[in-house]
């Protein structure tokens, strides 16, 4: 999954485009599914890249 920084994307908000599917939601209602993610763009507010980076892509047990 890669991140992207996207000031056309309202904050509370990402745009999740995967194998020509675009899914354009709350960050927080997304529920993490196992699986081959490496051709999956998330795009969030500025505002929200720390909290999004978080939440995917560090360890669980590193954030308490």
């Amino acid at each position: 999954m890669r991140l992207h920084s996207n000031d056309q994307i309202a904050p509370g908000h990402v745009l999740v485009m995967q194998s020509g599917e675009v899914l354009l939601c709350r960050l927080s209602e997304l529920i993490y599914e196992p699986g081959d993610d490496s051709q999956t763009d998330m795009h969030v507010n500025p505002c929200d890249v720390a909290a999004a980076r978080a939440m995917w892509f560090e360890s669980k047990g590193a954030i308490q």
